[in-house]
């Protein structure tokens, strides 16, 4: 028997068959059935079975383990002994470097390579050790995997001899390479299953090249190539790369919170595959810059992981976060600061500024909200304050007021529940707010008026407010009376 090494990434096919032809024997499973081996468990990286062929070649079994596969899925194969390296395969075509196969036309198959590992990868284009683009060659059928490459060798011999094509590796086809061979540099995305790695260094590169919103049908294998090779760069640097590249080419979106628009068909590619354990890593990476970028209130479920969206800078979030009165705030701006903010949901400020008014207005009414509290109307409690007998608790400028509810209700404590109901019955009083229109006097001067007459006002409990406070037709004339002298003192008519 003559036992060749192995070469560096050399499928278990390969380096078996070679030792078949070397030593007399016509295929691989002539070999397998020799040494007492099961061919499908071998060539999917079985450890027994490895260690077994390793240790009747004399050679080192972790050289066989860089080459063997598995092929459990169709369409996907694990590359060496790393979980990580997962990759898809396509089992239609046989693809190999024609520098690799070296003397094989002249039967010299100790120097020659007939299989390469990441030859089995749709993203690699060029041979890593000659820099020479990959030929293609189409087995008979599509199969799983390769388990004798005697029918390809007439026609591998055949394809060499077509003109070969020089090629430099792209930084996606270099990455591939060096976790092939094991070399980790500490990266965040030697983490990340490298089919994973490569499909989400595509789709960055398609977004690149063709904007979010681009159409992505019918895009070439060089242009495939292109796209990896862009994305590859992004993600070998890790997270903040990524978020950067994510900002130049999504950013805000058109609507502020639609990150689905702003991703465009990259959506998909990465939603749909959210549950996958595989996609974990880059879909936290996704929310996280969603999460940092786009505004939605709480929190939302994006990519599968639920995140927080930034913080609204709009009055009416800001207003609702620190309880203050929209309205008033509203006012406040526009009478202190100059800014005119309309209400709507569209309208954003400084929120370091709300912030600064947020103790001032806490709680506080406008003169507004203070009047529908009272039962009255505005021109009421300015005439209240006006008589000093309605102090705000802050006055912001001449018309700008502020009210707690504690100081209205207070002020409803004081005038509202002083008097007892009189015991004739409903037709002995009437509200003072009537009085006050019926006569063309202000209820703040009745209110004046009613401290020295005494005995005047009364609370009906039914009402709330000062549309509750009545005046006794018996001491009707003398509040009025009173009322009117009081005002043309002072000047008010």
């Amino acid at each position: 028997m003559i036992f060749p090494a192995p070469h560096a990434r050399e499928t278990i096919a390969s380096y078996g068959y070679r030792i078949a032809r070397l030593s007399g024997l016509s295929s691989l499973p002539e070999l397998v059935h020799l040494f007492d081996l099961d061919l499908r468990a071998l060539l999917m990286g079985d450890r027994h079975s490895v260690e077994n062929l390793a240790r009747y070649t004399g050679c080192d079994p972790q050289a066989l383990v860089r080459g063997a596969l598995d092929a459990s899925n169709p369409r996907r194969l694990q590359l060496g002994a790393d979980p990580r390296n997962k990759v898809q395969c396509a089992p239609d075509r046989y693809r190999f470097c024609p520098a690799c196969l070296g003397g094989l036309a002249d039967g010299d198959l100790r120097s020659a390579c007939l299989g390469r590992t990441d030859w089995l990868i749709d993203a690699n284009h060029v041979c890593a050790e000659h820099g020479l683009r990959l030929m293609t060659v189409l087995p008979r059928k599509a199969a799983r995997m390769q388990q004798d490459l005697s029918p390809l060798i007439p026609k591998l011999v055949a394809a060499r001899a077509a003109p070969w094509q020089p090629g430099r590796p792209t930084a996606l086809e270099h990455y591939i390479t060096e976790r092939l061979d094991g070399v980790h540099s500490r990266r965040w995305i030697d983490d990340v299953q490298l089919d994973v790695a490569i499909h989400t260094a595509e789709v960055f590169g398609a977004m690149a090249m063709r904007g979010p919103q681009g159409d992505w049908k019918g895009i070439s294998a060089d242009e495939r190539r292109e796209h990896g090779d862009l994305g590859a760069e992004v993600l070998i640097e890790g997270p903040a790369a990524i978020k950067d590249f994510l900002r130049t080419h999504i950013g805000h979106g058109r609507r502020g919170n639609d990150y689905h628009n702003a991703f465009g068909r990259a959506f998909n590619e990465f939603y749909f595959r959210k549950d996958q354990p595989a996609y974990r890593p880059i879909c936290a990476v996704l929310a996280a810059y969603v999460g940092e970028t786009f505004r939605f209130t709480g929190q939302e479920k994006v990519f599968g992981i639920r995140t927080r969206g930034v913080e609204p800078k709009t009055l009416r979030s800001l207003c609702n976060r620190h309880g203050i009165g929209l309205k008033i705030t509203v006012q406040v701006l526009k009478a202190q600061y100059g800014l005119r903010v309309g209400i709507g949901a569209s309208s954003e400020v400084d929120p370091d500024l709300i912030a600064d008014l947020a103790p001032k207005l806490k709680d506080l009414l406008n003169a507004q909200d203070a009047a529908r509290h009272l039962g009255v109307s505005v021109d009421v409690v300015r005439g209240l304050i006006g008589d000093g007998l309605l102090v705000p608790d802050y006055r912001f400028n001449d018309r700008m007021v502020g009210f707690s509810a504690a100081t209205l209700e207070s002020f409803l404590d004081d005038w509202c529940s002083a008097g007892k109901s009189p015991s004739g019955g409903q037709a002995i009083r009437t509200p003072i707010q009537t009085v006050a229109r019926a006569n063309r006097v202000k209820v703040s001067r009745l209110l004046i008026a009613a401290r020295a007459v005494g005995g005047a006002l009364y609370r009906d409990r039914r009402k709330r407010g000062l549309t509750g406070v009545t005046v006794s037709h018996s001491c009707m004339a003398a509040l009025v009376e009173q009322a009117k002298t009081d005002a043309s003192k002072v000047g008010l008519g």
